[in-house]
């Protein structure tokens, strides 16, 4: 990505997402916080007036005891009345769930009702009514104090369940955050990584190469326009290029120049055997198969029974990109694998024999020698034109051969049949 307000906003984009995430952690964190130690605050709250209640309902014992002097519990429990009251009208219900809420109303109203029959059994003492005193001390009230201490425990529970609730469905919106937010940050990252590699020039970009109508041939991803042999083929079928001249260094002849080209040609040059003959009947066989092809598994051993009749070393199948421009290796036989992953694309405008037979659409023949065979190059036409070359490695010298040329332009064009039609 190049642009650079563009590049820009990305990272502004990303870094407002962490932020984003990290204040929403942040403030649910604290909301958290906030519910736990309110339900701590309340657990402690509970705790005093539990114990306040529990002081009262000794001291109402006390109250109808026998032997004990009434003026004295008649004070204290009006004492721990009001401290009860009092401790649970101080606890704070705004921060505190419903539930926790109406179970405080609950014990606050169960100690005013203990309040009122605390000062009957007062009364009932007062006038000397002892036994009825000690069953409402023991029934009403004490049933009052127990409402009010459930009421008070309860209230811890639901407040203690309700900070509960709220932690896991906060931790699951923290890990949506964070996670969102980190996938927008790795998005924003691969965005602004350089890109690699070099672009290919305009001559160089093209469609994938032509395959087989009823083939899937694989080609090399390769687009280096070089041409065959030292670029990876062992054949080199270049045409020799015209070397500079230069001035030979003046020595002392020992013989004259005549015998010297002469000893020159006989080293290097390989009688062209111009009348190796070709099997017909095989040739009009493998045309025959060649013509029923199917899979592309079949066409290897196909080509090996062509290289057999054509006394050849190895063939390359070459085929064009959709634009003309680019050749490459479609199929082969004879070569090692090491040595078909090296071929390098061709282009049509090189001097190569492949390149020159396929742009013009002619047979090129390479002229073999002692150390390296000779090559014979055809045509793949279609009806739309030239498709590619076919180039064969010939032994002995028999590239010269017309037998061997006219055998190899029929191969040529029963594969040219092979070719979909892309116009």
């Amino acid at each position: 990505m190049k642009n650079r307000f563009l590049r820009i906003a990305l990272v502004v984009l990303a870094v407002a997402a962490q932020a984003a995430a990290g204040f929403f952690v942040y403030d649910t964190e604290r909301a958290l916080s906030a519910a736990l130690s309110t339900s701590s605050t309340l657990a402690g709250d509970v705790g005093r007036a539990l114990a306040i209640v529990g002081e009262l309902r000794s001291a109402q014992t006390g109250l109808v005891a026998n032997g004990q002097d009434p003026a004295f519990w008649v004070s204290k429990i009006a004492a721990l009345t009001r401290d009860a009251a009092a401790a649970i009208e101080k606890i704070d219900r705004r921060p505190l769930a419903p539930d926790a809420a109406q179970d405080l109303s609950a014990a606050g109203t169960a100690v005013a009702d203990f309040s009122r029959a605390s000062d009957r059994v007062r009364d009932l003492l007062a006038t000397d009514q002892p036994l009825t005193a000690s069953s409402l001390a023991f029934g009403d009230a004490a049933q009052y104090l127990a409402t009010a201490s459930g009421a008070l425990s309860s209230a811890a529970s639901s407040q203690a369940a309700a900070a509960d609730r709220q932690v896991l469905p906060a931790r699951q919106r923290q890990g949506l955050a964070l996670g969102g937010s980190a996938i927008l940050t790795i998005a924003v990252l691969l965005l602004l990584l350089p890109r690699v590699g070099r672009e290919p020039a305009a001559s160089e970009q093209e469609a994938p190469a032509a395959g087989l109508s009823l083939l899937s041939l694989s080609t090399p991803a390769t687009t280096d326009g070089v041409g065959l042999g030292r670029s990876g083929f062992d054949l080199d079928i270049r045409r020799p290029a015209a070397s500079p001249p230069t001035e030979p260094l003046p020595e002392p002849p020992r013989e004259s120049e005549e015998a010297i080209i002469e000893e020159l040609k006989q080293e290097t040059e390989l009688r062209l055997n111009t009348e190796a003959q070709v099997d017909l009947v095989a040739a009009a066989r493998l045309c025959s198969d060649l013509a029923r092809v199917k899979d592309a598994a079949h066409l290897p051993a196909l080509l090996g029974r062509a290289a057999d009749l054509l006394d050849a070393s190895g063939i390359v199948l070459w085929l064009a990109g959709t634009e003309g421009t680019v050749l490459r290796p479609a199929a082969s036989v004879g070569y090692s694998e090491h040595t078909i992953s090296r071929m390098k694309a061709l282009s049509g405008r090189s001097d190569n024999a492949v390149s020159v037979a396929f742009r013009e659409n002619r047979m090129e023949v390479v002229g073999g020698t002692k150390e390296r065979n000779g090559a014979v190059v055809v045509p793949v036409v279609t009806v739309n034109g030239c498709a590619g070359a076919m180039a064969a490695e010939i032994r002995h010298g028999a590239e010269a051969s017309p037998s061997v040329q006219a055998v190899a332009t029929i191969i040529a064009a029963q594969l040219a049949s092979l070719v979909p039609e892309t116009k």
